[in-house]
């Protein structure tokens, strides 16, 4: 057992060097890969939070590391959740593609696009966002007096980056909730407007009309969001919008 346990530990130990052959080695040895020090920290946690370790975190994750081990305490979270708030997309993406899960909550109940928000890392939060979202793309977002739009209302648009996501981790027999966030730019990491889309109500456009609109409303703030496809013509993006939101 306690030969066991010593293998073990020097996989964590080995993962600072970046010695991959030493880790796969001992893993053909029978050594297991969740061992945590007195912080919580898994071997794959350790590689997650250093941009020098991606090899060696691609190596435990296809050595069968448990890729949403979970550390609890002041500093929690799943791998994703600790490479998100590095800054690390390559192995943000990495573990996206090998199945870890986006939606886990930390203790301070957020997720790992949570935590990209939060940090400013917005090629972090245009890959977990990617991943997991049913639309992204660019709209044409109304803004201003509503009788200033019926007469120029070229004026009162702007381009906005939308995208429809869930959000946190569904409870047991109930649907997905989703939200739709609004940035200014696709540099931005911060959304400039959320709309819980689980709160809200949609007027879907008239296609028969050649300036076809979506208004969004949220019931709970009576926040009115009013979108466009970006192209007039692409009634075809406006509509897989429509049919995202529902």
């Amino acid at each position: 057992m306690g030969q066991q346990q010593s293998r073990e530990e020097l996989i964590y130990q080995l993962v600072n060097y970046g010695s991959t052959e030493g880790i796969k080695s001992l893993r053909s040895d029978g050594a297991g890969l969740e061992w945590t020090n007195y912080q919580g920290k898994t071997p794959l946690i350790v590689a997650c939070m250093n941009p020098e370790l991606y090899n060696v975190a691609k190596t435990l994750v296809e050595l069968g590391a448990n890729i949403n081990a979970y550390r609890p305490g002041s500093y929690a979270g799943t791998p994703l959740h600790h490479a998100a708030e590095k800054g690390l997309e390559l192995t943000v993406k990495l573990l996206l593609l090998h199945g870890a899960n986006a939606l886990v909550m930390n203790d301070d109940r957020q997720t790992p696009l949570d935590v990209a928000r939060i940090k400013g890392y917005s090629n972090v939060v245009r890959a977990i966002e990617n991943h997991i979202c049913s639309f992204s793309g660019f709209l044409h977002q109304f803004c201003g007096p509503r009788f200033f739009g019926l007469f120029a209302p070229q004026l009162l648009s702007r381009k906005v980056w939308v995208v429809v996501l869930p959000c946190g981790s569904p409870s047991l027999g109930e649907p997905c909730k989703l939200e739709l966030a609004i940035y200014t730019s696709l540099q931005d990491a911060q959304p400039r407007t959320i709309i819980s889309l689980w709160k809200a109500n949609m007027e879907e456009p008239n296609f028969s009309q050649p300036d076809a609109t979506v208004i969004i409303t949220d019931d709970s703030t009576k926040m009115r969001i009013k979108l466009s496809a970006a192209n007039e013509s692409d009634k075809q993006q406006l509509q897989q919008f429509c049919n995202a939101c529902k």
